[in-house]
């Protein structure tokens, strides 16, 4: 079967690494629109050979898309959303619009809703991971309607493809508290070396954190903290008071730690520790059913 004609709107780092990658599994054209602060029509010199290069031609109007098979939106966050409902204007019905942007899931249902209006179908792909890590190679956990489509063309041209479900956005929700995760613990790491090398105990610090987390597996680790904190938040809350103090004796601002205090203080506001220390055993699942459960109720009498 012929390899589907493809595009990109929007061409930085990711784009290029799927474009150069797709352009040597296929040998197919493949074309590229760019609108943005750095890069659109005419298009720079550099930028055509570079897009030349990663074997791609680029394109003066985005009514130029109207013929191809598959659209890949690489766009900025902030116009991921009013790109899409662009693109949908321009495809042709059956076009299969694979949304690569760290959008929310809202956003992402919205151009869903667009593109499958005008006969398109719609995949929410998202990096679970960096291209500058893991290449092409880096999976891509995707739903929506165009979802196994996406998975049964790619898949074999080397994509790693996850499929989530049916259902836009549910993709782009687990790619989204992944994120708090990982931008979190980057932040936290990035606040406690810093003021450790303040501190001047830069590598004990170093020695310390990797000791303990190279001696277990992160799912142990998950479970701990949360069946830990709903009996011990209230005094750690009290202990990570007491290090913000330390910290700004240091003459550093402890913006991660303050919030570390203030999220351990609404986890013991909830009430839930004399509940869960009458139990005789409970799981990771059973404390987070609850947070979840007294946290909706209280934002719902508060009006939320």
């Amino acid at each position: 079967m012929p390899h589907p004609k493809v595009a990109f709107v929007g061409f930085g780092e990711a784009a290029q690494c799927f474009a150069k990658h797709l352009a040597a599994q296929t040998g197919a054209p493949i074309v590229a629109f760019c609108q943005g602060k750095t890069n659109a029509p005419p298009y720079s010199p550099a930028f055509r050979a570079m897009a030349a290069d990663c074997g791609v031609t680029l394109l003066d109007r985005l009514e130029d898309l109207a013929e191809v098979d598959v659209i890949f939106s690489a766009v900025v966050v902030a116009v991921a959303a009013e790109t899409g409902e662009a693109i949908s204007r321009v495809m042709r019905p059956g076009c299969l619009v694979v949304d690569i942007n760290a959008a929310t899931p809202q956003s992402k249902k919205s151009v869903a809703a667009a593109v499958e209006a005008r006969g398109g179908v719609f995949a929410d792909a998202n990096l679970m991971g960096s291209v500058d890590l893991y290449g092409a190679a880096v999976t891509l956990y995707t739903s929506g309607s165009g979802a196994e489509r996406f998975a049964n063309a790619f898949r074999p041209l080397g994509f790693r493809i996850e499929v989530a479900g049916p259902e836009a956005g549910t993709a782009a929700a687990v790619k989204m508290l992944r994120s708090v995760v990982t931008k979190g613990m980057e932040a936290l790491l990035v606040e406690a070396l810093t003021a450790a090398t303040l501190a001047g105990v830069r590598d004990e610090i170093m020695r310390g954190i990797c000791a303990s987390m190279d001696a277990t597996t992160f799912s142990k680790f998950l479970d701990m903290c949360v069946r830990s904190d709903v009996l011990h938040a209230e005094r750690r809350a009290v202990e990570m008071d007491g290090v913000a103090t330390g910290l700004r004796e240091l003459g550093f601002d402890p913006l991660m730690t303050v919030a570390t205090a203030e999220r351990l203080k609404v986890s013991a506001r909830l009430g839930l520790r004399e509940e869960f220390a009458r139990r005789p055993g409970y799981s990771t699942d059973d404390v987070l059913d609850r947070y979840a459960h007294v946290a909706s109720e209280r934002f719902a009498r508060a009006g939320g």
